[in-house]
């Protein structure tokens, strides 16, 4: 695939060595030999994007995954529809990852994968529904080979999500044998609609290896009234959470957490919530910057908004 543009919001969450591992059983035929000790399965994924704006990288990502458990990847993106007054789909897309290892370093890879998505704009429903699509796939990849495994196509936009995979074994880890203090400045910047993105606050965070920093801001965005109701106004809430895992070769790795919502609340009608969990692991060198978009959309026009983006931007000094 070629013409890969800017990554859309999207964050991840996929499994480091040690973290929340989901217990599944290896595939049939795969497991180790009895008191042979199993090598982790370091697997690499690019999350591909396919829409009105060409072909694009949503992401690339890597973890560490121990045969007999099964790694996790959540991501979210907005594809926009061939026609520029088309639709716009909101996808998200969850992906579990069990690998087994192979003679001769090949691994096998099985994959199921989810995506949910809801549409708004032009050609949309009227009344934009959650849709569900899953699909399965079992593939062996020999070391240093990639493949592509489609995940979502819309019949809606006609957009698409691919998943380019490799895998090989994972060298061992470094450990770090005394607590290493680690300093994150966190910049976020916030923009309604198309507008110009402002930055909206700075602050020092510090945490040591294994230990979360966090930081939470709050604040109500007063709406116009809607005809014959009463006042409303949104409610934008969001965490964002550090936590160092490992420092190894000059880079540390972290795994970063975004939760929060926005929510539209009336005095007279139900509250619409619009909850917000991106996550993602990065491999960054000191100083090295790193940005995450999110960009949330209301479900429909009574709201009294369409769009708001966030960007958020870590640096770390270790």
């Amino acid at each position: 695939m070629t013409g890969r543009g800017a990554a859309l919001a999207a964050a991840l969450f996929l499994l480091a060595p040690g973290a929340h591992l989901l217990g599944q059983g290896p595939l049939d035929g795969d497991q180790p030999a009895s008191g042979e000790k199993a090598d982790a399965v370091r697997v690499a994924i690019e999350t591909i994007a396919v829409d009105r704006r060409g072909t694009w990288s949503v992401g690339h990502d890597e973890a560490d995954i121990f045969p007999g458990s099964s790694g996790t990847l959540s991501k979210s993106a907005t594809l926009f529809g061939r026609q520029r007054e088309s639709a716009r789909e909101m996808v998200q897309l969850s992906v579990r990852i069990a690998p087994v290892l192979r003679a001769e370093g090949a691994c096998a890879l099985r994959i199921d994968i989810e995506t949910r998505s809801v549409t708004a704009g032009a050609g949309a429903p009227p009344r934009p529904a959650s849709r569900v699509d899953r699909r399965s796939a079992d593939l062996v990849l020999k070391p240093e080979e990639e493949r592509l495994v489609e995940a979502y196509e819309s019949s809606v936009t006609r957009g698409r999500l691919a998943l380019k995979l490799r895998c090989a074994v994972a060298p061992p880890a470094v450990v770090e044998a005394s607590p290493r203090f680690v300093d994150f400045l966190l910049s976020i910047a916030r923009a309604e609609e198309e507008k110009r993105l402002r930055p909206l606050k700075d602050n020092g965070l510090r945490a040591t290896l294994g230990r979360v920093a966090s930081n939470l801001f709050s604040f109500n965005v007063p709406l116009e009234p809607r005809e014959g109701g009463g006042k409303r106004y949104r409610k934008e809430e969001i965490e964002v959470i550090l936590n160092p895992v490992l420092v190894s070769g000059g880079q540390l790795q972290v795994e970063l957490r975004v939760r929060g919502e926005l929510a539209t609340i009336s005095a007279t009608e139900a509250t619409i919530s619009h909850p917000i969990d991106r996550r993602e692991t990065l491999v960054v060198a000191p100083g090295e910057p790193h940005r995450l978009e999110i960009d949330v959309a209301s479900s429909e026009s009574q709201e009294g908004w369409s769009r708001v983006r966030y960007q958020l931007e870590v640096v770390s000094r270790f």
